[in-house]
């Protein structure tokens, strides 16, 4: 998982300058090759020099340049001299006043390499042949725009430094790309390593994960952490309830054994050949056999309640009720039991009712149980 990612992370950033690369060199093409205000007369200087001798002819035996010329001349605002095969100007036309007037063959070649070798002109020359007569001449065109440089190299050394610089420009930018790559990919997936174990621990119940909350990821670990601590609540509410389910069936059993310790006795008082029973004993312990009977349903009935508990639900059914009216029905319904027949329990209140919002069922079995508890120690 980690280097699946990692890896991903270093194709994302080697795809990205790829691409980077090409925009910028679609963007570079496009303005310094293609931009479409540049005037490309300037790109044909050289071919303009070398082919400028169709403007120059001979006239009254005095060579010079054609209105035509002079008007091309004009455009680029370059200046002209026209030299005999000794090197002597014949001709000029808008030259600078530093200019020579005589030039050697080896003068020629120099100003012919060099931009700027005459007050920052760069210069061509070429020849035109009249009458059989040669003639040399030297075309200055502003420096500022358009110029020329020399290059010297050795064609085997050159091959070989273009592989080396080739593999050098490939290489180097592949080594760097590795690296930082490498290194900020770390930094991000790491955390992110970090946060999918976590969450494995989460679904396993390991509640205790914690992250410090810091870094780019801080919000996503500190949601991770309330996640966490919610998640640790509600197990601990699960187990609370739980808990509570199993003490709620232990005292519903508790309370099942009363009423039928209550039958059983009544049933054999009845079924005793040795105790001789009136009408009347016999229909009033039929009664209370019937009552606890009944009371045992009900029991039976909230068995249903440890389902709902243990769901998180617990149905109330709350009413105004008259709690003292309730207690003095339990109270006589304890007594009317012959286990505890002979038992005194003294009922002391008030006449006043107390009114208050309560669940008749539950409260009945709670109050019952601590009753029965008592009398039972």
């Amino acid at each position: 998982m980690k280097w699946k990612m990692f890896s991903r992370f270093v194709l994302i950033i080697v795809f990205s300058i790829i691409i980077s690369l090409i925009l910028n060199f679609i963007i570079a093409y496009k303005l310094f090759v293609q931009e479409e205000n540049y005037d490309d007369k300037w790109d044909h200087v050289r071919d303009f020099s070398l082919t400028f001798n169709r403007y120059i002819e001979k006239k009254d035996d005095r060579v010079k340049v054609t209105s035509e010329g002079i008007e091309k001349l004009k455009d680029y605002g370059a200046w002209i001299q026209i030299l005999d095969e000794e090197g002597y100007e014949r001709y000029h036309w808008n030259k600078p006043k530093a200019t020579p007037s005589h030039y050697t063959p080896s003068e020629m070649v120099f100003y012919n390499i060099y931009a700027g070798a005459i007050e920052d002109y760069t210069t061509f020359a070429g020849t035109a042949k009249i009458d059989g007569y040669k003639w040399s001449y030297i075309i200055g065109f502003p420096m500022e725009e358009v110029a020329k440089y020399s290059y010297y190299y050795q064609p085997k050394k050159l091959n070989s430094n273009i592989i080396k610089v080739t593999v050098f420009l490939l290489l180097t930018p592949t080594i760097v790309i590795l690296v930082m790559g490498y290194v900020f990919g770390r930094s991000l997936t790491n955390p992110i390593i970090e946060i999918i174990r976590g969450i494995q621990e989460l679904s396993k119940g390991n509640y205790e994960v914690f992250y410090a909350e810091k870094g780019i990821y801080k919000e996503v670990f500190t949601n991770l952490n309330k996640l966490s601590n919610q998640l640790k609540l509600n197990e601990r509410e699960r187990e609370k309830t739980e808990k509570m389910r199993g003490e709620w069936i232990n005292n519903l059993s508790h309370d099942l054994k009363t009423p039928l310790s209550s039958i059983k006795g009544y049933s054999e008082l009845m079924a005793d050949g040795d105790y001789s029973l009136t009408e009347n004993e016999i229909k009033e312990y039929s009664r209370i056999i019937k009552d606890k009977a009944a009371y045992m349903e009900e029991l039976l009935e909230d068995l249903k309640l440890a389902q709902v508990l243990k769901a998180g639900l617990f149905p109330l059914n709350l009413k105004e009720q008259d709690m003292v009216e309730l207690l003095r029905n339990i109270t006589i319904d304890v007594l009317n039991n012959p286990k505890y027949e002979k038992r005194k329990i003294a009922f002391n209140i008030g006449t006043e009712p107390i009114i208050f919002s309560f669940d008749k069922k539950l409260m009945q079995r709670a109050f019952a149980n601590l009753l029965f508890k008592f009398l039972s120690s």
